[in-house]
């Protein structure tokens, strides 16, 4: 299958394929593109200074599964909550708190080609109601705090960790709880110090070979 993935005015297309996808007792179609070399290809192309267009959203990541299957086995983390998805990507753990019974959900992402993409996703697992927003860590600009913040392989780089810290501590509502999932990086103990600096208390759980850290606002 072929089809426009993005809301850009120069839409690529790239080739797909559709998934199924197990969270627990949950099941979702996924559209993810057939081979990341054909989107690496179109952005090295297109931007090919830019590494805020590297096409990490259009994979299934590991640490996005065990996120997701988290709030599966804790469906109180979403019920009735009002939940925000970092870098969502693919949107799995953002869906999968929809599913649960949240209050709302809004799905984040940088790259300025995922909405459309997400906004795919959802809808082919009957998720319409699932709000999107692009976000600027560096200038988190949606109006209200959030009970729950969620996100997954979000400090591959350096330079994201400060940006991220402040961004949650100003989007996660006194007393919620902001969870990241990472499969152990190299920057994974300095950004969990940034965080607890910002005012959060940590509690670290593992998940198979993924890093589960629950931090909460005071």
């Amino acid at each position: 299958m072929a089809t426009s993935s993005t809301s850009s005015s120069q839409q690529p297309i790239f080739s797909y394929q559709i998934e199924n996808v197990h969270v627990a007792d949950l099941t979702f179609r996924l559209c993810m593109i057939k081979d990341l070399d054909e989107a690496l290809d179109h952005y090295i192309r297109t931007s090919p200074a830019d590494t805020d267009m590297i096409p990490y959203f259009t994979r299934l990541w590991e640490s996005a599964q065990a996120l997701a299957r988290c709030l599966a086995d804790a469906p109180a983390l979403c019920r009735s909550k009002r939940v925000l998805e970092l870098g969502c990507g693919l949107g799995l753990p953002a869906m999968t708190a929809a599913k649960l019974g949240a209050a709302s959900v809004t799905a984040s992402d940088f790259h300025p080609d995922n909405e459309a993409f997400f906004l795919n996703n959802a809808r082919l697992n009957g998720l319409d109601g699932i709000a999107y927003h692009r976000l600027d860590w560096r200038q988190p600009d949606l109006p209200q705090p959030f009970d729950l913040v969620i996100g997954s392989d979000l400090i591959y780089e350096k330079q994201m960790i400060a940006p991220l810290a402040s961004c949650a501590w100003q989007l996660c509502a006194p007393g919620g709880t902001f969870i990241l999932a990472d499969p152990g990086r190299s920057n994974l103990q300095q950004a969990a110090s940034a965080i607890e600096q910002q005012g959060f208390s940590m509690d670290i759980r593992a998940a198979g070979s993924i890093f589960l850290l629950f931090f909460t606002r005071q």
